[in-house]
């Protein structure tokens, strides 16, 4: 499968996707400001409705193969790059079925770009599209918090990078 960027899909079945940096290219609300050699964005709502931990990752680089993919029902989740592209699996909910190979889009979420999955989204931990990189998130974590991984059906897939 080939990663698309995740402002050129229908996002809404997944969660918000909130753009800081360009004018319209999100679902989400952005408030702007700017003043002398600054500039300035930010969500017009809370973005997760829970109390959040803020979390750091590191990804493998990109081609990657996933075999799993996890979901939160207790939490909303917030995923943003450090600095680098990072390209991550999404699949809806659908009671509590694995998710399928067939409903699995792989997406490119850009710095400036902020994903905030539904409770429930299926989603895969991120790897960076250029080499090895770091991304953040926000959710409510805890230990043992009810987090789900199950295998892909029809997977282990093959996630390939586009020509960028």
């Amino acid at each position: 499968m080939k990663a698309v960027e995740i402002a050129s899909i229908d996002f809404s079945p997944f969660g918000i996707l909130y753009d800081m940096e360009k004018e319209g290219k999100g679902t989400g609300q952005v408030n702007r400001d700017s003043g002398d050699g600054w500039r300035d964005a930010n969500s017009a709502i809370p973005i997760i409705d829970t109390q959040s931990s803020l979390g750091y990752t590191v990804g493998s680089s990109a081609p990657f193969i996933a075999a799993k993919m996890e979901r939160h029902l207790h939490t909303r989740e917030a995923l943003f790059c450090a600095g680098q592209p990072i390209i991550f699996l999404i699949a809806t909910f659908r009671n509590d079925a694995a998710p399928s190979e067939s409903d699995i889009i792989p997406v490119i979420l850009r710095p400036g770009q902020v994903a905030v999955l539904h409770r429930g989204t299926w989603h895969s931990s991120a790897h960076g599209l250029y080499g090895e990189t770091a991304y953040y998130y926000l959710a409510l974590c805890h230990k043992n918090e009810p987090t789900v991984w199950k295998e892909i059906i029809g997977g282990p897939i093959s996630i390939e990078v586009p020509n960028t």
